[in-house]
């Protein structure tokens, strides 16, 4: 019996620090607050905004960046996105709580300069993924899910 709840905690353990079944796209946080914009001076006394850039992107992360640079210019500093990234919905969260929608796609067909939007101090630039890596999260869950009860019912026969 202890064999059999050691098994059971193994796995738990193993299945949760592959991030099984967490969600990461679900109950986002909108910014709020009457925090001023917080600006800084990079080198060459070049303007820095802070923005927070999140989702499927190879580096997500707090970016201080030039004041000039666009959305591209930050994807592009954090790696790039990820192959299951949907780029023709990236989202804009403004300190107003104003939410601006991105197609990038778009923009990468056409180059279009009209589609991108300029980015401001406190942006929180979320690239979420596609239904397909959804997909592929739920059925892997499931797969983990199946190999607990397989190994559930192996070790209650012995």
């Amino acid at each position: 019996m202890k064999r059999f709840f050691g098994l059971i905690l193994f796995f738990t353990i193993a299945l949760s620090s592959l991030g099984i079944g967490q969600d990461f796209n679900s109950q986002i946080p909108i910014p709020t607050g009457d925090r001023p914009a917080q600006y800084v001076l990079g080198s060459d006394d070049v303007l820095l905004i802070t923005v927070n850039l999140w989702g499927h992107i190879l580096k997500p992360g707090i970016y201080n960046v030039p004041s000039s640079f666009g959305i591209i210019d930050l994807l592009s500093s954090a790696g790039g996105p990820l192959k299951t990234a949907r780029l023709n919905d990236v989202r804009i969260i403004r300190k107003n709580e104003e939410v601006i929608a991105v197609n990038i796609e778009e923009f990468i067909k056409t180059g279009n300069q009209d589609l991108l939007v300029s980015l401001q101090p406190g942006d929180v630039i979320i690239v979420s993924g596609s239904i397909s890596d959804i997909f592929s999260r739920i059925v892997g869950f499931m797969r983990d899910v199946a190999i607990i009860v397989n190994v559930v019912v192996l070790a209650s026969r012995l």
